[in-house]
């Protein structure tokens, strides 16, 4: 712990990722925005970095399991025909695609088999799944209220996309009075450019680390507590 302003706050990563306050939280990470066949994949997105994020994320998962820390799934669902889109936020969509050719109406649409969990990610009995309809898992959703009906003061964050929803969900966090630490090599983008820039950003105000180092955090609490 350090002090600041005269009260403790936790600074090393064992205190910040403790298991006992613990949640990983898993953003996005569904078939539509991860595999060929799919709005992101058809109108030419890269996908490239997908099948690395699929294995990081998957361990993640298994490890926060094994070690007692609350897993948390995220979903973007949008309802048909645009009805849970205005116009400002579309224009956004629109924006964020660049040159690509995103079709809109297919875009993690409301019973669309793309909106299915990736198989490394499916979440299990008892865990809580989150449907936000922007980009941060924060905005419009129970996040928040359910994280502190679980005790939960701090939030490890994996899942797409890194300058999107991973990087909204991670600012609103902290907005929202959680530590929280990203998981670089559990990220991706459609951009390696995008997803190297977000990285710098997010490097610079928050706090950054990897799987396996989150893995070793969390396996040495469970040491300490015997089990």
């Amino acid at each position: 712990m350090i002090e600041l302003c005269g009260k403790q706050v936790r600074d090393t990563l064992d205190e910040l990722l403790d298991p006992r306050t613990t949640a990983l939280v898993v953003i996005d990470m569904q078939i539509g925005g991860l595999t060929p066949g799919h709005a992101h994949g058809d109108a030419g997105l890269d996908l490239s970095m997908m099948p690395r994020v699929r294995e990081r994320c998957g361990a993640a998962i298994a490890a926060a399991r094994e070690h007692g820390v609350k897993v948390f799934h995220i979903r973007v669902e949008n309802y048909p025909d645009g009805a849970s889109s205005t116009p400002a936020w579309l224009r956004a969509l629109h924006t964020a695609s660049g040159d690509k050719p995103v079709d809109l109406n297919r875009l993690s649409t409301q019973g669309d088999p793309g909106t299915d969990f990736a198989p490394e990610c499916l979440p299990v009995a008892g865990e809580t799944v989150i449907t936000k309809r922007r980009q941060s898992a924060f905005v419009s959703t129970d996040l928040a209220l359910v994280l502190r009906g679980h005790q939960i003061e701090s939030v490890a964050l994996v899942g797409v996309s890194t300058g999107g929803c991973v990087e909204a969900t991670i600012r609103d966090a902290v907005h929202n009075d959680f530590y929280a630490v990203l998981l670089e090599d559990a990220v991706g983008a459609y951009d390696v450019t995008v997803h190297e820039a977000a990285l710098t950003v997010m490097r610079s105000r928050h706090d950054v680390t990897t799987v396996d180092q989150a893995i070793d955090s969390w396996a040495r609490a469970s040491v300490g507590a015997g089990r």
